[in-house]
């Protein structure tokens, strides 16, 4: 009940079939499926998804219908096929993925948590442990849920554009559509920081570089690389395979390149954001809530990411 790792904890709860791996699987699929013909490659990065194979398209067509209307940048996911495309030919094959050990195997830590209970209470440890998981799902679905909702509020917002932009009153047009973007600009600052606002954080007086910044450990593992900084969704499609994510916070959006990332490192949160949920579904190292993260830290840095002691080392390991 009180084991010596607390990520024993997460990891008993993990692997409940959470909407964002089930959709991070589904595009593994498709990278799959693409590779499969190198002609398929070819067509993409020609921008001719026509041309690509059927099951390729198919498997593509089965991605959209179920998370196309996720908000994505200013618009929705199936609204932007190219990219999206460009992105899964990053995703590595299932035996390039390799990850760092998970914090232990759930089915051993399940028969660890069951023996500390007597015989007749094993059915009530076993009813408290399914709601822990079904809890522990929930809180991290709903991120995609949300992120459907937000891309449903940009298509209506893009609808009463266009109805505006229709009407035979020219004069009422500009300030009606003005409004209209003012109340939607509102909205999305209040969910996502604003990018200026991140790059703007300054220290007072002098500068000092750190060398070692701290934060929460929220997945087990150490990882060293590279690091992009991800200030909004358009700086996802510079991401590399191998590169630590540097960000705010891991909205819906930015979770397709998790499966890229050797490790992650956000200015916000702690164990239970999204970030760090997805982060252990992958056995990622994950550090959260390092205040300068997004502002020590620039892209193209060597790293060090130590996901057990919540540590970010900047620069080159020294012996």
């Amino acid at each position: 009940m009180k084991p010596e790792d607390p990520f024993h904890f997460t990891a008993l709860l993990g692997g409940s079939g959470m909407v964002s791996v089930r959709r991070n699987q589904m595009m593994e699929d498709l990278a799959e499926k693409i590779r499969k013909d190198p002609s398929n490659k070819a067509c993409i990065l020609a921008g001719k998804m026509d041309d690509c194979k059927p099951d390729v398209t198919q498997e593509l067509e089965q991605l959209l219908d179920q998370f196309g209307d996720l908000a994505w940048e200013k618009g929705r996911l199936g609204e932007d096929r190219g990219r999206l495309l460009k992105l899964v030919l990053e995703v590595p094959s299932r035996r390039e993925s390799g990850r760092c050990t998970k914090a232990g195997d759930p089915r051993e830590l399940e028969q660890a948590f069951l023996s500390r209970f007597e015989e007749e209470q094993k059915p009530y440890a076993l009813e408290l442990l399914d709601l822990a998981r079904a809890s522990y799902r929930l809180r991290d679905d709903d991120n995609i849920y949300l992120g459907k909702i937000e891309g449903q509020v940009l298509a209506a917002v893009e609808e009463g554009s266009r109805r505006i932009k229709g009407r035979s009153a020219p004069e009422s047009e500009a300030s009606e559509t003005d409004d209209l973007s003012r109340a939607v600009q509102s909205e999305a600052s209040f969910q996502k920081p604003d990018r200026k606002a991140l790059q703007s954080i300054k220290k007072r007086g002098f500068s000092l570089k750190s060398r070692q910044i701290l934060g929460q450990p929220a997945g087990p593992g150490m990882a060293m690389g590279k690091a992009r900084v991800v200030l909004d969704s358009s700086d996802l499609f510079s991401f590399q395979k191998g590169e630590i994510l540097v960000c705010d916070a891991v909205d819906p959006g930015m979770t397709f390149v998790v499966p890229l990332a050797s490790g992650i490192v956000e200015r916000r949160g702690g164990m239970l954001i999204h970030g760090a949920i997805i982060a252990r579904e992958y056995g990622i190292p994950c550090v959260t809530g390092v205040p300068d993260a997004v502002n020590q830290i620039k892209t193209g840095d060597f790293i060090t990411v130590d996901g057990h002691l919540g540590i970010v080392i900047i620069g080159e390991a020294t012996l």
